[in-house]
């Protein structure tokens, strides 16, 4: 099979139409992470997160898909579990150190470890970590079907950060013989980026009616994914998408298409005013872009320059190019 999440198909046919019936509250999308479920007055929201990697700061990048996504969901996340499946031959010193580096990112980002389960597998080469992050909201109506047509679409926060700090610790050696160690600090110094919640927050503000995380797939793989959600087609200009430069020239370098790559932090969002929200971002250091428009019907249109053309179905995240070991 595809590496990464389940491909839709194949979701539908071996998962979806066998739980459905029985269960009715299971999301019929292979992409979706979050659960919502009674908690007194409230309701809690619940996303769980699954990577496989080799870098100290993997806890992290699974911490941050979790957190984002349960807050936009509308949730308000207070804590993180880590179930994490470790490699025989791992030395208990690098479990510590994810740790302390999860523990410093729980402070600054403000939530709490409510516990980390470690497993020593004598079967895995990876380090496998699973990360469930919980938040709460106030319980809601069930909402009437919204219309999307002719409302702007948004990207914020940069395209394929996460992957590129992956790609930065998988080929570290490369890359510092390439680049001054100002160029990759900056980037070290982005992954509070990771964690959305801020821009989760100013966009519930300006009333956004959608708010999408990118994740795998990268942001075509997410529009994608956001057309199918809400049924609506979109036409979106490339040259428009929030990108930094430090990011595309270590994409280069390894002949990697960052709109293809893992971008944790980064957020789609349709929004009535999308311009305004721009603005907002902007006054507050969190980088944003109008990138479009959602259009009625089905087509979802990509415009570079004088080239015009649909959205592929997500195709398989660039990052597990680099995992093969290639260039």
């Amino acid at each position: 099979m595809r590496k990464g999440i389940l491909t839709q198909a194949a979701y539908q046919r071996s998962v979806y139409r066998k739980l459905k019936d029985d269960h009715p509250a299971l999301s019929p999308y292979s992409w979706k992470r979050c659960t919502k479920m009674p908690f007194g007055a409230e309701e809690l929201v619940v996303s769980e997160i699954l990577m496989t990697g080799r870098e100290k700061d993997l806890f992290v990048y699974a911490a941050a898909r979790a957190v984002t996504a349960v807050a936009a969901e509308g949730g308000h996340p207070f804590g993180v579990r880590v179930s994490v499946l470790v490699p025989e031959q791992t030395e208990e010193d690098s479990v510590k150190e994810m740790t302390e580096i999860l523990k410093e990112t729980a402070k600054e980002q403000g939530f709490q470890i409510l516990n980390i389960l470690t497993e020593v597998c004598p079967d895995t080469v990876e380090v496998t970590v699973s990360v469930t992050a919980f938040g709460t909201c106030e319980s809601r109506d069930e909402e009437t079907e919204k219309a999307y047509d002719g409302k702007d679409l948004v990207l914020v926060n940069p395209v394929a950060l996460e992957g590129s700090l992956r790609v930065l610790h998988e080929k570290e050696e490369e890359i510092r013989e390439r680049f001054v160690p100002v160029f990759l600090q900056k980037l070290l110094d982005s992954r509070g980026t990771l964690f959305a919640e801020k821009a989760v927050r100013k966009a519930e503000e300006y009333h956004a009616d959608f708010i999408k995380p990118v994740t795998d797939g990268g942001v075509f793989g997410a529009l994608w994914e956001l057309a199918e959600e809400t049924k609506t087609g979109y036409e979106v200009d490339l040259k428009t998408f929030p990108v930094r430069q430090d990011i595309i020239e270590i994409c280069e370098l390894f002949r990697l298409n960052p709109y293809q790559m893992a971008s944790g932090g980064c957020l789609l969002m349709i929004l009535e005013d999308g311009r305004g929200f721009v603005e907002v971002c902007k006054r507050d250091q969190i980088m944003a872009s109008v990138i479009g428009k959602m259009k009625a019907g089905k087509d979802k249109i990509i415009l570079n320059g004088e080239e015009r053309r649909c959205t592929d179905r997500p195709a398989e995240d660039e990052w597990f190019r680099i995992c093969k070991g290639g260039k």
